[in-house]
């Protein structure tokens, strides 16, 4: 049964990917590809960022004589990029699972369900570990050598390594998903751990040449540190090191043992937590005064209602918004490295600091995409809004408004501090205040335009809407293109357009560019929504 209920999903995985709708019967080569392109790019970067460290690391490690670090650091490294990349997914695939209750009430043993998706998990898990461990292992092996034994050594802590995170992922999501039953607004409280831990993340990569320095000064007192502390992480590194197999076996013991413990608790328990319903305080009526809304109030209310009702899906078509909080805060814990580094530099700042600010700002809201999918998001309940008697217009309008009230006051914020710090003159502080706006209201009107063309109702889960969908990817690429385009542009018009021309001239564009996507709204848009 377990094997069966594995093929099942990786088959689901396969067929959200690969399909647009239940009518389609054949995979679509574009989607393939740009998905290829998408996960090749991230492959790409990461490998090459880990790269770069562990050959920064490697010949003063050796030159201390503690060559073992350099694993034990690579297991850390494993160990953080599993934990942040899976925790949520696991709550959300175990115990928040829409076929949850299906499965429960088949003959399947809780072990069988629950391996099933922790399998899933695990998959994922492998993917974060081979771009800490693929680049790691390179280095080492074109630099210094492994022997057999330590290349089997090296293999069997790939492969159990992620045993181990998600056996911690799987705790951690069990007490989240405990605690959440108690907790009202369970997904403001997910993202805000989640950008919390994102954070963190981006603060380690950011510092990463700061940490090699302290660890070139102080190599051997953390090489102590983690033998005494850490015991399971120095017997990782010395069975790799040193090919030396009592220590393997120790690891072994060490990464097997709770992983199996983690999964017998979970499958006396999990019944009790994937059916379990959170508590609900009684309130007693008051009567008050009823209150009329506006018709659009109310439309925007309701999107703005259905899409804050998952965490997953604003933590996926809202990164932009992290993105400006990060970037806002970064701007004020770093202000004056930032400032004294481009007092360096004073051509920049006289000729180039407005543009490079516009350029900040589009570049931090460009992975909002909510409104590319916000039809996918009505799913078989769009017959609901089309039966109620509201112009199609409204309801296109505040899709739009949505994403657009959503996603500017966050990039207005991260603009304004750029102005305070960087002091620029009233009419660059407009640009600069201004670009952000322009750029976030021309990539809503092409998310909902896409979002009409390629609308996806057949999913299970509302992340596969923001995951796996057609006008959600050629958002994302577009979007991050522009800002590659705006940059490029300059270098190629150089010759003919200052660089304050240059600005004014990408300015007109996207607004016309703007208008004329509005105006296929109000035209195509309307035509195509009734057509759905």
């Amino acid at each position: 049964m377990l094997k069966t209920l594995i093929k099942i999903r990786l088959q689901g995985i396969l067929l959200r990917q690969t399909k647009h709708s239940k009518k389609s019967s054949g995979s679509s080569a574009g989607k393939i590809i740009l998905m290829i392109l998408l996960f090749g790019y991230v492959a790409v970067v990461f490998s090459m960022m880990f790269g770069m460290l562990f050959s920064a690391l490697i010949e003063p490690l050796q030159l201390m004589q503690i060559e073992w670090l350099y694993f034990a650091i690579m297991g850390i490294m494993i160990i953080m990029l599993c934990f942040i990349g899976s925790v949520f997914i696991v709550q959300h695939e175990i115990y928040e699972a829409k076929d949850n209750n299906i499965l429960l009430s088949m003959p399947i043993k809780n072990r069988d369900i629950l391996l099933s998706r922790i399998f899933v998990v695990l998959i994922l898990n492998y993917v974060y570990e081979i771009l800490v461990a693929g680049p790691a292992g390179f280095v080492y092996m074109t630099q210094i050598g492994m022997n057999p034994m330590q290349i089997i050594a090296f293999i069997l802590v790939v492969l159990t390594l992620p045993l181990f995170v998600l056996a911690v992922s799987c705790l951690f999501s069990w007490l989240l998903t405990h605690l959440m039953r108690h907790i009202r607004m369970k997904n403001l409280i997910t993202m805000i751990m989640f950008i919390a831990f994102f954070a963190v993340y981006m603060y380690a990569v950011s510092s990463v040449e700061e940490y090699i320095g302290l660890l070139i000064q102080n190599g051997k007192s953390i090489a102590e540190a983690i033998e005494q502390g850490v015991y399971p992480l120095y017997h990782m590194a010395l069975a790799i090191y040193d090919a030396d197999i009592l220590s393997l076996l120790i690891y072994l013991v060490c990464a097997l043992v709770p992983f199996a413990i983690v999964i017998v608790i979970l499958s006396k328990s999990f019944i009790k937590l994937a059916t379990a319903k959170p508590k609900t305080k009684k309130i007693e009526y008051v009567e008050k005064p009823m209150k009329a809304n506006s018709m659009m109030t109310a439309l925007i209310k309701r999107e703005i209602k259905h899409f804050t009702s998952s965490a997953m899906v604003m933590l996926n078509a809202a990164m932009g918004i992290v993105m400006c909080l990060i970037a806002t805060g970064a701007l004020l814990i770093y202000q004056e490295d930032i400032v004294m580094l481009l007092g360096m530099m004073p051509s920049v700042v006289n000729e180039m600091i407005t543009p490079l600010l516009c350029i900040a700002g589009i570049a931090v809201g460009s992975l909002n995409i909510i409104s590319a999918s916000s039809i996918s998001l009505e799913g078989d309940r769009l017959w609901i809004i089309k039966s109620l008697p509201i112009p199609v217009k409204d309801i296109l309008n505040s899709k739009m408004l949505m994403h657009f009230l959503l996603c500017v006051p966050f990039g207005m914020i991260f603009s304004i501090v750029e102005i305070i710090i960087f002091q620029v003159g009233p009419l660059d502080a407009l640009m600069v205040l201004l670009a952000p706006v322009l750029f976030t209201l021309a990539i809503d009107l092409l998310g909902l335009v896409l979002n009409l063309w390629k609308p996806k109702f057949d999913w299970v889960n509302e992340t596969a809407c923001v995951k796996q969908s057609m006008p959600v990817m050629l958002t994302m690429f577009i979007s991050m293109g522009l800002v590659f385009v705006l940059v490029g542009g300059y270098f190629l018009m150089d010759n003919f357009l200052s660089l304050n021309a240059y600005v004014y001239f990408i300015f007109a564009v996207i607004i016309v560019i703007n208008v004329f996507l509005y105006y296929l709204l109000m035209t195509w848009g309307i035509q195509r929504f009734q057509e759905l």
